[in-house]
């Protein structure tokens, strides 16, 4: 059951109906990871066998975008039967596409992309006159460059067949384009349909662990379906949520750590070294995180292909806001230029001191200790008892003496 998803359920099953009377349509979903692409496909799968459709399928192959052909020859795979009543050329420019003949032709490479997309059409277009077709193909943004060509001559010159195309891409995925085609951008989820889809995936939250999914989740249906498993088994029972903070942000699990990690895996280096020490940097000061990260080589140039990514957001030029679980968690050993580049009159360095110390408090941070400012949350593992006053020896007294008289005589002058 999809949750808060009317509109685009309707836009698709007008295309169902339309083809059910022998008109055609293709449609584009567009959207971050996880947030119903597949799902809505699924649907649409589903209503079409209900109608009776004929159905082909393809998933896009990241290994594979380097292939030529590789991904029409898994949409196409089913109806290769029909390949002898395609004209000539254009059953000849499919052979040789998926290896069933031989590859020397006297055609240019173009004319015969263009006799491999003429192709599709006429194949799609004969598979449809016994009953309707829908063809879907998911991360589309993985296809390769004949096959994505091919596919989209042939959906922009779909007329009257009988044939629906949808094709599901991500947002921000390379520089996969359809030109010339109707597409429909999936948004984060409603209120109300993101409580409903929390309510049915994981009703045994409590309800400061509900508001902490709902936070880091941001309308994702996937988050909302995989981040309570997640959660400590203490905040899922009767047991009080620790308070939302968001250096407890919640870690995310399975498939959407994935499916945000080839998100991230796609962007420059520099860029992604700004994001780690952002997500080390909790305050979201964008000097200091811009300092931090001029040690290992980032600009604020690098900046940019996070934001159009949707990755981080500027505040009033001075505060970076990171979307939660969608950026690298940063480990212990970054806080160290963090800390070198904190203000010195902050808590920063004091809280990125502490959290690269493992097991005991050091020496060092004893001796640095300041006293908390009023409403500063505990340090990390608890305060450190305080030492009473040393007892003094008589060395002690002995050595203190001759030890201030130097800076008693330099006051006397």
């Amino acid at each position: 059951m999809l949750y808060g998803r009317e509109d685009e359920q309707a836009a698709i099953g007008a295309l169902l109906t339309a083809a059910g009377k022998g008109a055609s349509g293709a449609l584009v979903l567009r959207g971050e990871p996880g947030i119903g692409k597949s799902a809505l496909l699924e649907q649409a799968a589903a209503a079409a066998a209900a109608q009776g459709f004929r159905l082909l399928r393809a998933t896009g192959v990241e290994y594979e975008a380097e292939l030529p052909f590789s991904g029409l020859s898994l949409l196409l795979t089913p109806a290769l039967d029909r390949l002898p009543g395609l004209p000539g050329p254009q059953r000849r420019s499919l052979e040789r596409a998926f290896g069933l003949a031989d590859t020397g032709s006297d055609l240019p490479q173009g004319g015969d992309r263009l006799l491999a997309g003429l192709a599709v059409l006429t194949l799609l277009a004969e598979l449809a006159e016994e009953q309707p077709l829908l063809c879907l193909v998911d991360d589309a943004q993985w296809l390769d460059r004949a096959s994505a060509e091919a596919l989209l001559l042939a959906a922009r010159r779909l007329q009257a067949e009988g044939v629906v195309l949808l094709l599901a891409a991500r947002e921000g995925e390379g520089s996969w384009a359809a030109p010339g085609l109707p597409e429909l951008r999936l948004g984060p989820l409603a209120e109300p349909a993101a409580h409903a889809l929390l309510a049915a995936t994981a009703d045994a939250l409590t309800p400061s662990a509900r508001r902490r999914v709902l936070a880091e989740a941001h309308g994702n249906p996937l988050a909302l379906g995989e981040l309570p498993a997640a959660l400590g088994s203490g905040e899922t029972g009767s047991t009080a949520a620790a308070p939302d903070r968001q250096a407890d942000a919640v870690p995310l699990a399975g498939r959407l750590q994935l499916a945000y990690h080839g998100q991230v895996s796609r962007l420059p280096a520099a860029t992604q070294t700004l994001l780690l020490v952002a997500s080390a940097e909790e305050t979201g000061d964008l000097d200091v995180i811009l300092r931090a990260a001029a040690g290992l080589a980032a600009t604020p140039d690098d900046l940019t292909a996070a934001q159009q990514a949707g990755l981080v957001q500027l505040v009033d030029r001075r505060r970076i806001r990171r979307r939660p679980g969608r950026c690298p968690r940063a480990g212990r050993g970054w806080s160290s230029g963090i800390r070198c580049s904190a203000p010195p009159s902050t808590n920063v360095r004091r809280w990125h001191s502490g959290w690269r110390c493992t097991g005991p408090w050091p020496r060092r941070w004893a001796r640095a200790r300041t006293r908390r400012p009023a409403g500063l949350a505990p340090r990390p593992g608890g305060d450190r008892p305080r030492r009473g006053p040393r007892r003094r020896t008589r060395t002690h007294r002995r050595t203190r003496g001759p030890a201030r008289r130097p800076y008693r005589s330099r006051r006397g002058l």
